[in-house]
């Protein structure tokens, strides 16, 4: 069940988000609204989430100091000297939480990168599946996904592949930014593991990557777009509408002045805004705001979805903060040449509602694995 923690819509995503192995736990969930009652700002977020993870680790609870590094760590940009120690501790604590015997690490050599991968080994397996996140997720938050569903034990003819693409985690700070030709990544770890064919899975943005990487990518026999995403653009439209008159369009100085003021502007007004451009700045490796539209204006299929002619499995929430409630039945219709469409909607009657079901992802980890299995 979502939880309302803090009533500010994106630190309540967050808290759901990495919390949520630990939702029946009401020992934890005491320890979440004692700090949630003291978060008044991004500083305050950093701050009571770093002391409450220092505590559980000084506990040995691993797993749990884990989760609130993580929540320390995600307000923290690439340039904060406070970054990379809240980091390394968030990755120490998660694989001091969980057995590895099953698990290889792997970094895939990558333009002049890397691509840090997760394989869960199966010798018996005669499938794969490749799955990654999107905007700002972190390879153990997959690793995390896999375990707490069980997806090794349900899946049992399939070899799991995860992976860091570029402008997330570790393969960001090996200098790859965010692209939105994702299948380049994908057929990378597909040429790696000599993989003639394979599944995929994309979250959040990756919802949108998969698509794209399905598209151009004829390895790719089925896809899951977790949740659905026409573009990366509506994400940040949807809350500054303002912008939308800037996409597609060519400013000449004056414009990309007058952009510039009002974007700081509506960003100083609102740290969720301020966090969602900053962030998109970070991962893609750009400075000014006609840069950053510019490159957002990238993240589109334009025209290519009827590229697709996988199975897919679609899923969307009607409450979803970042994409709007119509585009699951959009990219549908889209989709005129896939070989099946399925597809799952979430509502507050159902639950599961919000971005990736946050909150209720008991609800729609059966749907996935029902969809691989068939």
């Amino acid at each position: 069940m979502y939880k309302n923690y803090t009533n500010q819509e994106q630190f309540d995503f967050q808290i759901n988000r990495f919390m949520e192995p630990y939702k029946y736990d009401e020992n934890v969930q005491q320890v979440i609204a004692r700090v949630s009652s003291s978060i008044v700002n991004l500083e305050s977020w950093y701050f009571e989430w770093f002391k409450a993870a220092r505590k559980a680790e000084n506990n040995e609870q691993f797993g749990l100091a884990s989760a609130f590094y993580q929540l320390a760590d995600f307000y923290l940009l690439e340039n904060d000297s406070r970054k990379k120690q809240t980091y390394d501790l968030f990755k120490k604590n998660y694989y001091n939480s969980i057995s590895m015997a099953n698990i290889d690490l792997v970094n895939v050599p990558y333009k002049n990168g890397y691509l840090p991968a997760a394989v869960f080994k199966n010798e018996h397996a005669t499938q794969t599946l490749i799955v990654h996140g999107g905007f700002d997720s972190y390879l153990e938050e997959l690793i995390r996904l896999m375990i707490s569903y069980d997806f090794v034990n349900q899946l049992t003819s399939y070899q799991i592949i995860l992976f860091e693409g570029p402008g997330q985690g570790k393969a960001l700070r090996t200098g790859l930014p965010l692209i939105s030709e994702w299948e380049k990544p994908v057929g990378t770890i597909l040429d790696y593991f000599n993989l003639e064919n394979a599944d995929l899975m994309g979250m959040s943005l990756g919802g949108f990557l998969s698509a794209r990487a399905a598209a151009f990518e004829p390895r790719i026999k089925r896809v899951i777009l977790y949740d659905v995403m026409l573009n990366m653009s509506e994400s940040l439209t949807m809350k500054v509408p303002y912008i939308r008159q800037y996409f597609g369009k060519k400013l000449d100085k004056h414009e990309q002045q007058l952009l510039e003021e009002k974007l700081t502007l509506i960003q100083n007004n609102d740290h969720n805004i301020n966090f969602l451009v900053k962030k998109a700045k970070d991962i893609l490796k750009v400075e000014s705001a006609s840069d950053l539209l510019q490159k957002l204006g990238e993240f589109n299929m334009d025209g290519n979805w009827d590229k697709i002619e996988q199975d897919v499995l679609l899923i969307g929430g009607t409450n979803d903060m970042y994409v709007p409630k119509d585009t699951l039945a959009k990219e549908m219709l889209l989709m005129k040449n896939a070989r099946s469409l399925t597809s799952k909607l979430f509502t507050k009657k159902s639950g599961g509602e919000h971005h990736c079901q946050v909150g209720d992802k008991e609800l729609v980890m059966p749907f996935i694995i029902q969809f691989l299995q068939s």
